[in-house]
């Protein structure tokens, strides 16, 4: 069958609405309709040609975040029917590992990411699955439940790694306020009620949701004078949402003896810390690349009971387009969600 969507079929150029064809399905794979695909950070560097994945053929549709709608299953698919609402894990394992026999897929070397690598993503009207053991059955709106599978998920697995550093009026900063901080500093505030969240961003705008939010804004340049006046030792861990050289240096600047850095983004080629500070006051840097299937369940139910809210900025897919370039500009506060 065939499926409109946006392809992407020169690195940089504008992406065109066309048509692409869905393989057959049968034994274990699920063809869904797509309510809801999330665009993020990963999305534009693809575009761009800066960020290339092993596998990734153009023409190429990308779209990483999907929910929707089971429309056909396979005769070996077990647990879902057809009109199941689902949410798309965004990491595809070889089911056959020791990571993935335990449910984490992101450890899988053999991984591979729909719309970043060999199939299709979720910029289209329909997707295909090839295992029904990557979707997760869902009782929310799909329009918001999208996000959760990469900004969502990454940012409460993220958070569940810093909370063995967090104790009574601990401090943890969050560097770089985008779509993944929007989560982040929600789930802290249902998880860990008790710390102080400052949050680090430049925008005029981005800054005042970081205090509705519940949140201690700063920009970088104000960030030791903003955790000295909370504790004067410092912060007891950071989510490092940048990814750079200089994000790293400037948060082990801040840490107390004993703390940490879960290190999220990858904006930058290599990450920077001070040699002797760190050796001596024994900081820990901790990779965090997406979460578990269980921790995406998790963030699913934060979501339905209320205590984390979507910020999601609604567009067609004929949008695509205008929607890469306000993501290049910054200026998006939340999620962009296109509906097919």
């Amino acid at each position: 069958m065939e499926s409109k969507a946006a392809i992407l079929k020169e690195f940089g150029k504008p992406i065109e609405i066309g048509n692409i064809n869905i393989p057959e399905i049968r034994d274990e794979s699920v063809l869904i309709r797509v309510e809801g695909a999330g665009m993020c950070r990963t999305d534009l560097r693809l575009w761009k040609g800066t960020e290339p994945r092993p596998g990734l053929k153009l023409p190429f549709v990308l779209g990483h975040e999907v929910a929707g709608t089971v429309i056909e299953t396979g005769e070996n698919v077990e647990g879902l029917k057809k009109n199941d609402k689902v949410i798309v894990y965004a990491v595809w394992g070889d089911l056959t590992c020791k990571y993935c026999r335990d449910g984490k897929y992101m450890l899988c070397k053999n991984q591979t990411i729909p719309g970043q690598s060999i199939y299709n993503g979720g910029f289209s009207e329909y997707m295909y699955v090839p295992n029904f053991r990557f979707l997760y059955k869902i009782d929310i709106d799909p329009v918001l439940a999208a996000p959760l599978a990469d900004a969502g998920l990454t940012s409460f697995s993220a958070v569940k790694k810093a909370l063995k550093f967090l104790q009574t009026d601990s401090t943890i900063i969050l560097y770089g306020f985008g779509g993944l901080g929007i989560y982040a500093i929600q789930i802290i505030k249902a998880l860990a009620p008790y710390v102080n969240i400052v949050a680090v961003a430049r925008s005029k705008n981005k800054l005042e949701l970081i205090e509705k939010l519940g949140g201690i804004p700063s920009t970088p340049e104000k960030l030791n004078e903003t955790i000295r006046k909370i504790n004067e030792n410092g912060a007891s861990v950071a989510i490092d949402f940048v990814g750079s050289e200089e994000s790293t240096f400037l948060i082990s600047r801040n840490l107390e003896s004993g703390g940490g850095i879960i290190e999220v983004g990858m904006e930058g080629n290599s990450l920077r810390m001070p040699t002797f500070d760190s050796v001596v006051w024994e900081y820990t840097l901790i990779g965090s690349n997406y979460g578990t299937m269980n921790e995406l369940g998790e963030i699913v139910n934060l979501t339905k009971k209320g205590f984390v809210k979507p910020f999601v900025i609604k567009r067609k897919l004929e949008e695509i387009n205008e929607g890469l370039k306000e993501l290049e500009k910054g200026d998006v506060l939340g999620r962009q969600v296109f509906t097919p």
